[in-house]
């Protein structure tokens, strides 16, 4: 009988976003200037509390400007031996529609995934204009992993 389709998120996905989005909402982070990261951990590494990246890149560093070429150079690291766990984090801004559009506040988008699972997680964190976590962290959502 064939697996079930699991649209949840593993739990350890869960506990791993929220210890790693801490971070990024602790008093005293500025985050203004930050850049798009990419980073890949070992999914076992990450289940027993090691957080040691396999790969961590800002976005155009080794040429790499597309999340595909960055997830090829994370399994190519560890040849395929380990599942991998993903993060990307970077700003975006939401566009408000209507007649008088305008851009909304910045916010700090984290998405995660596994190499092994097909949902993962997207959530934000709220910047205020200087670039300070404002607090507002809503939980995360689950992310439909169509492949990688």
């Amino acid at each position: 009988m064939p697996d079930a389709f699991d649209p949840q998120p593993p739990q350890q996905l869960r506990t791993f976003y929220d210890r790693f989005s801490a971070r990024y909402r602790a008093p005293g982070v500025r985050l203004s200037g930050f850049r798009l990261r990419w980073i890949a951990y070992r999914s076992e590494e990450l289940d027993q509390g090691i957080e040691r990246a396999v790969l961590d890149l800002t976005w155009g560093e080794e040429n790499v400007t597309r999340q595909v070429q960055f997830v090829a150079r994370a399994l190519e690291e560890v040849q395929g031996a380990f599942a991998l766990t993903f993060v990307e984090a970077g700003f975006k801004r939401v566009l408000w529609g209507g007649d008088d559009e305008q851009l909304a506040p910045a916010v700090l988008r984290i998405s995660m995934w596994c190499t092994d699972h097909p949902c993962g997680l997207i959530g934000r964190i709220e910047v205020d204009a200087d670039g300070l976590p404002t607090g507002a962290a809503p939980p995360p959502l689950p992310l439909l992993r169509m492949a990688g």
